[in-house]
């Protein structure tokens, strides 16, 4: 079952055990200074987690009272230099053979 939240994300709940529910939000994919925020349950991303689950608990798929595993998902962006892959271990043979 897959829900649309105000902000953008993606909100899944899938049933863990009978005792409690499970939901993924989705909010996709973020730099890496975002991403290292968000752990710190610092800006912009981690106002967007809370604004998911907010209106979550307004729709009623997160009850106010019960623990719940909420589970957030985010992916970094590839840096350029992860991009451009400067590695250059495969040519170090051929630069030395010179005859």
């Amino acid at each position: 079952m897959e829900r649309k939240v105000d902000n953008g994300s993606s909100a899944k709940t899938a049933e863990a055990s009978p005792v409690s529910e499970m939901c993924i939000i989705d909010i996709g994919e973020h730099g890496r200074r975002a991403v290292k925020r968000l752990r710190k349950g610092e800006g912009k991303l981690m106002d967007k987690v809370e604004d998911a689950i907010l209106g979550l608990r307004e729709e009623g798929v997160i009850g106010s009272g019960a623990t719940q595993t909420v589970v957030v998902v985010v992916r970094e962006e590839p840096s350029l230099r992860d991009l451009l892959d400067y590695d250059d271990e495969d040519d170090d043979d051929e630069d030395d053979d010179e005859d």
